[in-house]
């Protein structure tokens, strides 16, 4: 954040980040046209023939076209502008050659005029009464594909494998059919199959081939059948963005994850700080997984990048709650990233640049069976900023310093088994120095932040279309903070080494019946060492003033923990009257492990004693849809969550080495509507409760290895709503997000509910981004956001032990910093050369140079108050090659 006193000052900023962002040029202005008093209607439409392949398939497509409209209404000459294949285009042409239009009039008289025309092909979707089969032959044991091999359906016809041992049936009759395999070297083999009219059955068979010697034939297995399983239904509060729509937002830079922020249930954050904050619940409350992974934040410091590339993001999915058995340990959201396979096909990557920081990627196969992929960044905007000769800005809002970097390499056991060897890794520095002529308004602090993952993820798909995943890893944290605020040190430094395990099973139980059930491990090791005020760095809930001196009560600890937990789980999910209802009952049973090495400060004369605290909990979890039409879907979810307590808070002098695990429920309903198939609507309540929360003693003589105590509570209350457009195969995609909620706070029985120091009564956020063709596309976002509560000032004194004015607060919470307003845009060009793509953006950030309250700040004798600001306008050019 940057304190800023006049917009002058800000504009200096903008001014010198502008060198390195844009130049601009200007044209004189066209000639004035002649006026268009009434456009051309079209009063004949040739509907066209739609290609019988496509139909088939129930293929859309749209063909957008330029049609010469004459003088008298019919259509001159008509040019394909956007393809959409031979078919459909010859298909267009020869429609819209026929059309009869009521001429178009320029100053009143009837004119030849150009115009743009869309075509869409939407095949008539009648009731489905037929069914089809898609599959592939293999040889058992080596999995290569068999082609040559004549598939018959009695009664329906038959084809034969193609190269990749592929075949398909299209028009087939619903009920069981008998099938039958036979080629040459193959025995004749028979099986039978279930077809369901409207749905797609995919198998795979593998077939024992003739071998020189083996086994007599009454020992050989000739037929091994794979069906593939349904997926289990989403999650109830869920949004899900792919990477190609989501490196499109405006004010993302291309940043697939920084999606997350724009989404419904998600706080603003306070500028620079990168915490995900969802319904309520506190940042390290939210848990964030990249595939089987857990990875300790989702964005680096100062909010800018996420720690993954882009190009190594498949998709990413917001659960703020509600969510199933699969997951735990945390009483807020969950965010899933899925990452992105390596190439298989041939070598790809990309190369990105702008002021912010350099990045690069790539993928590809080596051989038949192997695959990497490769990534990396570092960020060079602190460098950049360091150039300016106004550092002012850096008072609050600090450049961080940061890169990072993944690789994996996948081998294929076969067509459906594979394994994969990963690591990702990160790091971080944000420094902040404010110097002052009086020494106790001196202030100082870093903050620092480094982590590896490394993992080994094996998927194998079974039969019946059951998928078996393994994913064991192995991580280690460094973090560390360092201050000085007028003399009072803090120093905080925390080393862990965690190790996790999630192995699960997915696949159908009866014909209207699909299952998982896994076991989630993982054990966190963690030395902290922490020295200096007993009340900084303040947590959620102190009775704390921005630029307050902490207490100048100081002291020392170092200690261990291990935290770990082994969850078995089991989900299961019933589809009933033809797949109009859903539930879903779920399971966690999970033991959790906490171990401290000394329970009361540590005595020289006396020999360290340790702390074992167990608990044990069952979670159950429950999730129900009813969709009474195709189109509409009701839904609900209740859960209850655990949390064990952070090792930070386990030290016997700042802390609570007794502290346990945390309890929430989630209670969650809503609406779905899928009005075409590009927009939709979503709205969703939810209301969680919270018990056992960690808060800070109120007593100012706290007993020994209590300065902690677990006895607060937590409710928040709310409702989101989400109106999308998806991309799809137009020009356009966007969303409106709404969220609005109350979060509230107790820090003990006795003690009165307050606002939740992240509390946002409102959120909205609206983004939209639009294709123009030729490779140019603009998109633009707004973000409304309640600004945080803070405590008011009551009255102030001098206290002459320490010689500084000291404020006495009012009610916690009352008082809020003003609300959050910003505009960003965002303009690509995308070149095509040589088979790559070149793509220049310029995304402007707080387009408008609002100067947005981001704190409360007082003078050093707190007798004038006044606002630091936040972010002035911020262009990023950059370019990103990608091929």
């Amino acid at each position: 954040m940057i304190r800023i006193a006049r917009r002058a000052r800000a504009l200096r900023f903008v001014a010198m980040l502008a060198m390195l962002a844009v130049l601009a040029t200007s044209r004189p202005a066209a000639a004035q046209p002649r006026r268009l008093t009434k456009p051309p209607e079209l009063i004949e439409l040739v509907e066209a023939t739609y290609p019988k392949e496509a139909l088939a398939e129930g293929r859309s497509a749209t063909v957008i076209l330029q049609l010469a409209v004459s003088a008298t209404g019919t259509v001159d000459e008509a040019v394909v502008l956007t393809s959409a294949g031979p078919d459909f285009d010859a298909a267009a042409l020869d429609a819209v050659r026929r059309f009869k239009f009521r001429p178009a009039e320029i100053d009143d008289e009837p004119a030849p005029v150009k115009i743009t025309y869309r075509y869409q092909f939407m095949p008539k979707m009648a009731a489905p009464t037929l069914g089809k089969l898609r599959g592939v032959v293999v040889a058992k044991g080596t999995g290569a594909a068999i082609a040559g091999v004549t598939i018959e359906i009695a009664g329906v016809g038959a084809t034969v494998t193609n190269e990749r041992g592929e075949f398909a049936f299209d028009d087939v009759p619903p009920g069981s059919i008998k099938i039958t395999l036979s080629g040459k070297d193959l025995t004749r083999l028979q099986t039978d199959e279930t077809v369901e009219a409207g749905r797609t059955l995919e198998a795979r068979y593998a077939v024992e081939l003739p071998a020189e010697s083996g086994a007599p034939e009454e020992e050989k297995d000739d037929l091994e059948v794979v069906v593939v399983a349904p997926a289990l239904v989403k999650q109830v509060a869920s949004t899900e963005v792919g990477a190609d729509e989501a490196r499109r937002v405006p004010g993302t830079q291309g940043d697939v994850l920084k999606v997350v922020e724009n989404l419904p249930g998600v706080g603003r954050a306070s500028t620079g700080s990168g915490q995900v904050v969802v319904w309520g619940a506190a940042p390290q409350d939210t848990r964030t997984y990249v595939g089987a992974v857990r990875v300790p934040m989702l964005y680096h410091f100062g909010g800018l990048r996420s720690v993954v590339h882009a190009d190594r993001v498949s998709s990413v999915e917001l659960i703020p709650g509600g969510y199933g058995a699969a997951f735990g340990r945390g009483l807020g959201g969950l965010v899933r990233v899925t990452p992105r396979d390596p190439a298989s096909d041939r070598l790809r990557g990309s190369v990105q640049l702008d002021l912010i920081d350099a990045s690069a990627a790539v993928t590809a196969p080596i051989g038949e069976r192997v695959s990497f992929a490769v990534s990396g960044r570092r960020s060079h905007i602190a460098e950049l900023g360091g150039l300016l000769e106004d550092q002012r800005f850096q008072d609050f809002f600090t450049l961080p310093d940061y890169f990072d970097g993944q690789a994996r390499v996948r081998y294929a056991l076969g067509p459906r088994e594979w394994v994969e060897v990963g690591g990702l890794l990160s790091g971080d520095r944000q420094s902040r120095t404010q110097p002052s002529n009086d020494p106790s308004r001196r202030v100082s602090d870093t903050r620092t932040l480094h982590f590896q993952r490394y993992d080994v993820a094996y998927r194998r798909q079974l039969a019946g279309g059951a998928e078996v995943d393994v994913a064991p890893w192995y991580g280690r944290d460094q973090a560390g903070r360092f201050g000085n605020f007028g003399g009072v040190p803090t120093s905080v430094e925390t080393e862990s080494h965690l190790a996790g395990l999630r192995a699960e099973w997915r696949g159908r139980l009866a014909k209207d019946w699909t299952a998982r059930a896994g076991f989630d491990f993982e054990l966190i090791q963690s030395k902290t060492t922490r020295s200096g005020s007993i009340t900084s760095p303040p947590r959620e809930g102190d009775a704390y003033v921005f630029g307050r001196p902490p207490a100048d009560q100081v002291s020392a600890d170092v200690w261990k923990t291990t935290i770990a937990s082994a969850a078995p789980y089991t989900e299961v999910d019933v589809r009933l009257f033809e797949e109009r209802v859903h539930l879903t009952p779920g399971l966690r049973f999970e033991p959790f492990f906490i171990n401290v090495n000394r329970r009361k400060p540590h005595d020289p004369s006396a020999p360290d004693l340790g702390l074992y605290t167990q608990d044990i909990s069952v979670q159950p979890r429950f999730a129900a849809r009813y969709s009474p039409a195709p189109r509409i879907t009701y839904k609900a979810a209740i859960g209850l969550y655990r949390q064990p307590p952070l090792p930070d808070d386990l030290s016997a002098i700042f802390g609570n080495p007794g502290l346990s695990v945390s309890t929430g429920t989630h209670y969650v309903a809503g609406a779905a509507l899928r009005a075409t198939t590009a927009v939709s609507m979503e709205t969703t309540l939810f209301h969680t409760t919270s018990e056992e929360l960690v808060a800070r003693n109120p007593s100012a003589t706290p007993r020994l290895g209590e300065a902690l105590l677990q006895e607060g509570e937590g409710r928040s209350l709310g409702a989101q709503f989400l109106l999308r457009r998806d991309k799809g195969d137009g020009r356009f995609f966007g969303w409106i997000a709404y969220t609005i909620l109350r979060s509230e706070r107790k820090d003990s029985p006795a003690a009165r509910w307050r606002l939740f120091d992240f509390d946002q009564t409102h959120v909205f956020t609206a983004l939209a981004s639009y294709d123009l063709g030729r490779g140019f596309e603009i998109g633009a976002r707004a973000r409304v956001a309640s600004g945080f509560p803070r405590t008011p000032l009551r009255y102030v004194y001098f206290d002459a032990r320490r010689t500084r004015f000291e404020p006495t607060l009012g009610v916690s919470n009352t008082d809020r910093i003003p609300v959050f307003v910003q505009i960003d845009v965002r303009a690509t060009k995308r070149f095509v050369i040589n088979g790559s793509e070149l793509e220049i953006y310029l995304d402007v950030q707080n387009v408008s140079n609002r100067e947005n309250p981001e704190e409360i700040a007082y003078a050093p004798d707190f007798s004038q108050r006044r606002y630091i600001l936040g972010l002035p306008i911020l262009p990023v050019l950059g370019a990103r090659w990608s091929f």
